[in-house]
């Protein structure tokens, strides 16, 4: 037995049943947009939002050439009541004999396994020449041939 009700229900487009025909397209593609504007969102903001732990230090601005490359660096920071310095993983007082024996000894044997024989030091624009020319002459009596001393990048991000 067969029953007729005498009308069949309409069929709707769904969301292409509004607007012109040609902004259907662009109606169909606004999820996936907005997805896409959300991701990029994110990824600008999370530059931003993130912070490394560690010591900010103002590298002194100079005409400078490029130098080259090394294997030894040192850190030279100036505290409230004396001058540190950071190689290889070491802090050294550069106002104590002990630690700057320590210092040069520890210079000795990387530099002896350095194939360039250059020390770069970066220092703060707060330390003095002085203390920067103490260091010098601790490195310098202990097999080191040249001594690096870096500048700040113009315009480099502070």
């Amino acid at each position: 037995m067969k029953i007729s009700w005498g009308w069949t229900p309409e069929r709707t487009l769904g969301i292409w049943r509004h607007g012109a025909a040609w902004t259907r397209p662009f109606v169909a593609a606004v999820p996936f947009l907005t997805v896409m504007l959300l991701l990029l969102m994110l990824h600008f903001v999370s530059g931003t939002l993130t912070s490394a732990k560690g010591v900010l230090f103002d590298l002194p601005e100079a005409g400078l050439a490029d130098g080259e490359t090394t294997g030894l660096v040192a850190l030279v920071m100036p505290m409230s009541h004396e001058t540190l310095v950071f190689f290889d993983d070491s802090r050294y007082l550069l106002g104590d004999e002990a630690s700057m024996r320590a210092f040069g000894e520890n210079l000795s044997l990387r530099t002896e396994k350095s194939p360039t024989k250059t020390l770069l030091v970066l220092a703060d624009r707060r330390v003095a020449g002085g203390e920067l020319m103490r260091l010098a002459s601790v490195a310098r009596s202990n097999s080191v041939e040249r001594i690096l001393f870096a500048e700040k990048k113009p315009g480099a991000q502070e």
